[in-house]
């Protein structure tokens, strides 16, 4: 089985002629400001889009928004055919309805079988009723899908899980799970001083690794996979400590345990990467807009846009936001009005009047919000 890290906690699998995605979380912002990081590589995501939607099964963990992007599958996925756990209530398989069209299949503990490709879920009660860990076992490698279940399993799910890895060698089965950033949400830590924050967040990462550590020794594993540990916030003014990707990344660099972590577009067998490119996805959509806008302005000043002062370009006019606002502008959440007038970036001026330029790009703002809700990301991808 071919397996590649897509980014967060999406993995792109491949058995024979059959494809299988887990999780898919690629273009809009999570939960009011999670960014995905890393971006997955352009290279991948133009693959996932060439694959026949007879293909491709899509499965998806649990509801949170950052392992289920709506506009993303709704724009590109929604042929493909869905897993989803079967949960106590349905409204995860609900929600793929109303997004595809097609009620999802349900998968439980007992397997289901895709082209000889072996499918389950795993619910454990003592964490939560709505979240699974999945496991795709083929002839030949096993892939458990833990995603955000990092406490350590009671011996019930172990013994379970031991029982339906056991047909593939101990050195073909892969362990992907979250470290457990998301859990250390950065609201209420800026009330704190700052030693007692550092302290609260370095316990908890500690009690992450210790408990996954606990349960690559239950599953005999000797090495497993981080990943869904890099997502990006935008932090509160009053709060000066290092962001958590950046404080999980130097605890991990002290104690990084038996633990790889997952670089976007990986093949995790052979740790190479797919694609020749360093372009992440956000920065090449970022290109083609930029590229669209100056083509449909024309004229002699060119628009730059960007995420930080110091790129911009002197004779330019630059227009900066955060990468949650560029985000958001993708998903036709937001038009670049937010930027012109709305207060939500900056605008950098050559030294000669722009207001012709503003006009023109105000224009645009509208036309490309109604490109994005009805083509989707192709409206980028296929922009020249």
């Amino acid at each position: 089985m071919d397996i590649e890290f897509v980014n967060h906690a999406s993995l792109l699998l491949k058995e024979n002629e059959s494809y299988f995605l887990t999780d898919p979380w690629y273009v809009s912002p999570a939960f009011g400001g999670w960014i995905q990081n890393p971006s997955p590589k352009t290279e991948v995501i133009e693959k996932l889009l060439s694959i026949p939607a007879s293909k491709l099964n899509v499965i998806i963990s649990h509801g949170h928004d950052d392992h289920l992007d709506d506009f993303f599958i709704r724009q590109h996925l929604a042929d493909a055919t869905f897993y989803v756990p079967k949960f106590k209530t349905n409204g995860l398989s609900k929600r793929i309805e109303r997004l595809t069209g097609r009620y999802p299949v349900e998968l439980t503990d007992e397997a289901y079988y895709v082209d000889g490709v072996e499918l389950r879920c795993f619910i454990n009660p003592e964490f939560t009723e709505y979240d699974s860990v999945v496991t795709v076992i083929s002839e030949t490698d096993a892939v458990v899908h833990a995603n955000d279940n990092w406490h350590e399993y009671p011996a019930a799910l172990t013994d379970a899980l031991n029982k339906c890895l056991s047909v593939v060698p101990v050195e073909n089965r892969y362990f992907f799970i979250q470290f457990g950033i998301a859990d250390c949400f950065p609201v209420n830590y800026p009330s704190f001083d700052s030693q007692s924050a550092n302290e609260m967040i370095e316990s908890r990462f500690k009690s992450y690794q210790d408990a996954t550590t606990a349960n690559l020794k239950h599953l005999g594993l000797e090495k497993g996979y981080y990943y869904a540990n890099q997502s990006l916030y935008q932090y509160p003014a009053s709060w000066d400590n290092g962001s958590l990707y950046d404080m999980a990344q130097d605890f991990l660099r002290r104690h990084p345990g038996p633990f790889v972590q997952c670089a976007a577009g990986i093949d995790v067998k052979t740790s190479q990467p797919y694609d020749v490119s360093s372009d992440e996805l956000f920065d090449f959509l970022l290109g083609r807009l930029e590229q669209f806008l100056n083509k449909a302005i024309g004229g002699p000043t060119p628009v730059k846009l960007m995420t930080s002062s110091n790129q911009y370009e002197s004779g330019s006019v630059g227009y900066e936001a955060s990468r949650q606002v560029w985000s958001r502008i993708f998903n036709a959440e937001l038009t670049l009005e937010a930027i012109i007038i709305g207060g939500m970036g900056l605008i950098h001026r050559p030294d000669h009047n722009i207001s012709s330029i503003h006009a023109k790009v105000s224009k645009l703002a509208y036309l490309i919000q109604s490109k994005f809700n009805s083509n989707g990301l192709n409206f980028l991808m296929e922009s020249k």
